[in-house]
């Protein structure tokens, strides 16, 4: 069904116009070229509502277009609109709100660009990566599509008989945007922020130009099958698409090449004949391999790729090339019932993986490029993470290559709570639409090493019939990995992954509890809390007035208007009840890092304690925001890291000892597949504000490679102070540190009440931590900086000292600041941060940035604490 729907865009142009260049000159490929270039530059875009000229019109060259919006594509009708500052800085405040709505006229996309001149048999393809919704398009004053449809579903046309060889063309789109509240199958924001009031229409993916011979290739993929348990042999198949873009049969011969530095090269190859307008799988025998080298998640060894090269000649010339990277890996799943539960486990290379990751979200417009997509990537694996869910995100391909290459695993899928969901009322078209977004993007991610699943719905299932067509694409396409119908068993008993919230702050002992809904047992899809970012971003987005008290601004940005969502009280009770009433907005900011960096901690730490025992698998809701939000993201906006982001590299560290709220019971979590023997585990309680020592428990540890070892219980203690620290320390058989892990609790701990929802569980008392708040000042605190610079980028050593004979100091956050008092340099990455140091201790860290990113400024060094004074001192 997918591959008609997509054969008819194809051939399009051919219905359209009756034009077909003669057989005989396609034949001769003597000097096709072979060449692919993207349209960016030189379009306009503008409102069709005025405007009666037609396409046939718009699309001839010289076409003048005064008062139109030039842009630069890939671009959304929002994203050119703010280009051109038609609307300005729409993410401060409530500025989004003076946006009208966009999507009820449509709108015209009109470019101009040189073709490549012709060759004997050359070929030319124009093809759409995505068109948001629906489009007519026009080249050269002819039609090329009267109705192309569909938000994820790629376009193609023969265009040879229309394109002006050497010459200037012109290309118009008209552009009907996707309707608002997900009404259609397009990209949906759900309730994480408001929707763009444009929906995201536009030519939001690549606009292509191809030239071929007579034959074009499309889709080359490898699928990897291993003998599991054993990984010393592999047998790989080759599949690729060719197209025969003449009216008569024409036989080409398919050649691949795998291939790999150091490694013996495997070649395949088929002579075929290809109907007139034929598209055809070309499918090669399995290839053995012996003793290959495997693509690994990062955390348990090299993310290792191999190439493979295809061609298709036709009478002695090349008529197409394709190159791609494949990994040779294998992703395989398996069920294990918890709590009368059957949850979804997952081995790579037939070991064990814990997938824990976060939901990631592209800016609001859809706008991003290659530096973004790499901060991304590269936080996630300084988090210590391995996963990146994409629900319903789906087009960036640049992210699945650099997560090929990072080592980080891919779980893509189709959105909730939308008509994606809402199936059972489809339109044909809408059925047909469905099927061919998913043949698209399953193309578009199936040879990547990076994915290790799709998920066919998210808080629901599709229907059955819904189901059978998709499942029936994913066969079609030898789809290598674990599927799943959705993620969430409170509709769907045998979905293998649960959503059972919460969706806002709860204390750290949910997630150990694993009575509580959301705890750390079975496989979660996602759950999350708010998580406010740090001063200086909120500084970037909400006006003075609008940063305190906290408001209808700040409201704005926490999620959907008319939500459970548009506010951050759940949060804000818990940081007022257990750290004290905040009293401005540097206050809130300052507890509020505090209770970022102590929940996200506790969340991943006991989902990898608990590992494939009661846990397989959980995702951060979310990884990021699509603009400056309050609520769900492990970092900002702005790439600024915060408490949540640094409590994440807390608990994800390779070799990591960690707390449970629950049973006061210690763990050390051993994420290598090397095991770790020798070691020490020593749990201490300190009162606080004096740090008297009140107990010290220590245990010998074996740490196996992979899993989750209980090591000793933190004793019940009297003559403990109301707060109090708990100091957990993880020492080699030299006392060299392992993992160093500071506490803060309470005599009198959270409780979790019996009211419960599908988003949160109400706490029922609150833990005392206002003691922090009588930690003594400590100006003994000495900083000191170096750096290095090479290639671009810089490197900090970071190296901070409590000179101190008697106070602690308490949660330092070193940073590089461009410029003295500036905002910190992002994105950044840093060995560790949020150090907490006893008398006489000192810890260096080292911060990674680009010098691009200083702006010509130069680097500082600002340190804060929760109980020192702000400095800051340049670094040389």
């Amino acid at each position: 069904m997918a591959g008609r729907f997509l054969m008819r865009r194809i051939i399009a142009i051919v219905v359209s116009t009756l034009v077909l260049i003669l057989a005989a000159g396609f034949v001769d490929a003597r000097a096709a070229t072979v060449a692919s270039t993207e349209l960016t530059s030189g379009w306009a875009l503008r409102s069709a509502t005025g405007l009666a000229d037609t396409g046939a019109a718009i699309s001839q060259v010289g076409y003048p277009t005064p008062g139109w919006n030039p842009v630069s594509l890939p671009s959304t009708v929002l994203a050119g609109l703010v280009a051109n500052n038609v609307y300005q800085n729409i993410y401060f405040g409530q500025n989004l709100k003076n946006v009208p709505d966009l999507t009820g006229q449509n709108w015209w996309f009109r470019g101009e660009f040189t073709a490549s001149t012709t060759s004997p048999g050359q070929v030319y393809w124009l093809r759409f990566k995505g068109i948001s919704y629906r489009a007519q398009v026009w080249l050269n004053g002819v039609q090329l599509d009267a109705d192309a449809v569909g938000s994820m579903v790629g376009h193609e046309y023969n265009v040879t008989g229309v394109i002006r060889p050497g010459a200037a063309n012109a290309l118009a789109i008209r552009v009907t945007p996707p309707a608002h509240d997900c009404k259609d199958l397009s990209f949906c924001t759900v309730d994480w922020n408001p929707e763009a009031p444009d929906m995201n229409a536009g030519l939001w993916g690549k606009t292509l130009l191809d030239t071929t011979g007579p034959v074009a290739l499309r889709d080359p993929y490898v699928k990897t099958v291993l003998p599991l348990p054993a990984t010393d042999a592999a047998d790989l198949s080759v599949y690729v698409d060719a197209v025969n873009a003449t009216s008569a049969p024409v036989t080409t011969t398919v050649s691949g090449t795998i291939s790999k530095a150091g490694q013996p090269s495997i070649p395949v190859s088929q002579t075929v004949t290809l109907n007139a307008g034929e598209r055809r799988e070309i499918a090669f025998a399995p290839v053995h391999v012996a003793n290959p080298v495997l693509w690994w998640p990062y955390q348990f060894g090299s993310p290792e790729l191999y190439q493979l090269s295809v061609s298709a000649t036709v009478g002695g010339a090349v008529s197409d090339t394709k190159a791609i990277d494949f990994g040779v890996r294998q992703f395989t799943d398996y069920r294990t019932t918890v709590n009368g539960t059957s949850f979804a486990g997952y081995k790579i290379n037939g070991r064990n993986i814990l997938f824990r990751g976060g939901g990631y979200m592209w800016d609001m417009l859809q706008r991003w490029d290659g530096k973004t997509n790499a901060a991304h990537v590269q936080y996630v694996k300084d988090m210590g993470l391995n996963t990146i869910r994409l629900e319903g995100t789906l087009g960036n391909e640049e992210l699945y290559d650099l997560a090929d290459k990072a080592g980080v695993m891919v779980m893509p899928g189709f959105v909730c709570c939308s008509a994606w969901e809402n199936d059972s009322g489809w339109t044909a078209e809408q059925a047909q639409v469905a099927v061919a977004s998913l043949d698209t993007q399953m193309r578009a991610t199936r040879a990547h090493a990076s994915t290790f699943l799709w998920t066919y719905g998210s808080d629901q299932p599709p229907t059955a019939a819904h189901l059978t067509a998709y499942k029936n694409v994913a066969a079609a396409l030898h789809w290598q990995n674990p599927t799943l119908d959705n993620v969430a068993t409170w509709s769907n008993a045998n979905a293998g992954m649960k959503m059972d919230g919460p969706y806002v702050w709860e204390p750290p002992v949910l997630w150990w509890d694993t009575t509580k809904a959301g705890s750390a047992f079975g496989t979660t899809g996602e759950e999350g809390t708010e998580s406010p970012p740090p001063l200086e971003s909120l500084q970037r987005f909400l006006s003075p007035a609008d940063q305190w008290p906290i408001g209808a601004a700040w409201n704005y940005h926490a999620g959907k208007a008319g939500s459970v969502f548009d506010n951050t009280t759940p949060f804000t009770t818990g940081l007022d009840n257990r750290y004290g009433t905040a009293t401005s907005a540097a206050d809130y900011s300052r507890k509020a890092e505090l209770q970022n960096y102590e929940n996200t901690r506790a969340f991943f730490e006991a989902w990898n304690a608990h590992e494939y025992t009661q846990s397989f698998g959980t995702i951060f809701w979310m990884l990021n925001s699509a603009w400056p939000s309050v609520h769900w993201n492990l970092y900002d906006y702005y790439f600024k890291p915060g408490g949540g982001y640094f409590g994440a590299k807390k608990a994800n560290e390779p070799v990591h000892i960690a707390y449970d709220y629950a049973t006061r019971k210690v763990f050390v979590v051993n994420s290598t597949l090397t095991a770790r023997a020798g070691l020490t585990a020593t749990a201490t309680l300190y009162n606080i504000p004096d740090l008297a020592q009140k107990s010290t428990t220590s245990a010998p540890v074996t740490a196996a490679a992979n899993a989750s070892t209980e090591v000793l219980t933190v004793p019940a203690v009297t003559g403990l102070s109301a707060s109090y620290f708990i100091r957990l320390r993880l020492t080699d058989a030299g006392g060299a540190k392992v993992s160093d892990n500071l506490y803060w609790y309470s005599t009198r701990a959270d409780a979790l009440g019996n009211k419960s929802s599908w988003y949160r569980t109400t706490p029922k008392t609150y833990a005392d931590l206002t003691g922090l708040n009588s930690l003594p000042a400590n100006t003994a605190v000495n900083a000191t900086a170096s750096r290095t610079v090479s290639g671009g980028q810089e490197s900090v050593a970071i190296t901070v000292t409590n000179t101190s004979a008697t106070n602690l100091a308490f949660f330092l956050r070193p940073e590089v600041t461009a410029g003295n008092g500036g905002n910190e340099v992002v994105p950044v990455t840093y060995t560790g941060n949020y150090l907490s140091l006893w008398p006489g201790e000192s810890a260096t860290v080292t911060a990674v940035y680009q010098t691009a990113d200083l702006g010509g400024r130069p680097p500082y060094l600002r340190l804060r604490g929760y109980n020192i004074p702000t400095s800051s001192i340049p670094v040389p």
